[in-house]
C-alpha cells in the first residue's frame, strides 16, 4: 500500500476539536482540517477531554483497510472504524488541505 494521504497531518498541531452528533472534527495549524463521520473511539482520553488535544501534534498515522489510527504526541489515539458496517455517511472521513483537492474516504 502506498503512503497514506493522512500522512499530511503528521507533525501538525491540533488547534481545535469539535464534537457534534455523529462527527468528530479536528482543526490543525496551517488551515488543515479532518472531519470523521464513521464510528470512532478515543484511546487514552474520554470524549469529554477531547478539547485537551489542542496543542498536541500528530505523532503518526496508521491506515489499514479496517482501521485508521491517529496517534498524538501525548500518546492519546483516535481510532476510526473503516469497515463497511461502521459507515454512517455522508462519507467516512474528509481531509481538507488549503490549496489541494479535498480527500474523501467512503
Amino acid at each position: 500500500m502506498g503512503k497514506s494521504k493522512l500522512s499530511t497531518i503528521c507533525g501538525l498541531k491540533v488547534e481545535d476539536v469539535e464534537l457534534a452528533e455523529g462527527e468528530f472534527g479536528i482543526s490543525f495549524e496551517n488551515g488543515v482540517s479532518l472531519a470523521v463521520y464513521n464510528k470512532y473511539e478515543s484511546v487514552g482520553f474520554s470524549l469529554d477531554d477531547a478539547r485537551w488535544l489542542a496543542g498536541n501534534a500528530v505523532a503518526d498515522v496508521n491506515e489499514s483497510a479496517d482501521t485508521i489510527t491517529i496517534r498524538f504526541q501525548n500518546n492519546w489515539m483516535l481510532r476510526i472504524d473503516m469497515r463497511d458496517e461502521a459507515y454512517t455517511g455522508p462519507e467516512a472521513i474528509q481531509l481538507r488541505v488549503p490549496g489541494e483537492p479535498i480527500v474523501v474516504w467512503n
